[in-house]
């Protein structure tokens, strides 16, 4: 039960959308996006008094709960279509690079969309993927070498075309 004019609610008003596009580059899937970004509301909505930057724990909880489920299943399912009437990409992503991310590690996936999407100082990224700084460094620079080797074939026809 909330109380009236809860802080916490008019936060996940105003940020929802942004936290769910997050959570859809980080999972490659829109309703797995919905069950991340609700777990992690639920998480921090447990601890919202004490808490100065609900966002910031909304993004470390959802990374944290992605990377969790991830190595108890250790697999994913990748497709490359969308089941029939679902098309988020035209609010979330560009297909293409919804498509090139979805093939990215679940761990190179959020660092990625850690760093470039939230705009996140790399060092803020190792926290909250739970990993140290050169670690970190090593996510982002294998998932944008994997992801500008994705790109060039689509990059390369458009500049030939043009």
């Amino acid at each position: 039960m909330t109380m009236e004019g809860d802080p916490f609610d008019a936060f996940v008003e105003a940020r929802y959308q942004a936290l769910l596009r997050g959570a859809y580059l980080i999972t490659g899937d829109l309703h797995d996006a919905r069950d991340l970004l609700h777990d992690a509301l639920a998480k921090v909505y447990a601890k919202r008094r004490s808490i100065q930057e609900p966002e910031a724990y909304v993004r470390t909880a959802m990374v944290r709960t992605h990377v969790s489920r991830w190595r108890r299943t250790r697999r994913e399912v990748l497709t490359d279509r969308l089941p029939e009437g679902a098309s988020p990409e035209a609010d979330f992503a560009d297909e293409q690079l919804s498509s090139a991310l979805r093939q990215l590690p679940p761990r190179q996936r959020a660092a990625v969309v850690l760093r470039y999407y939230a705009d996140l100082p790399v060092a803020r990224v190792a926290v909250e993927l739970g990993c140290s700084l050169p670690t970190a460094k090593t996510h982002l620079t294998r998932a944008m070498t994997t992801l500008r080797r994705g790109l060039a074939p689509e990059r390369e026809a458009a500049s030939d075309a043009g």
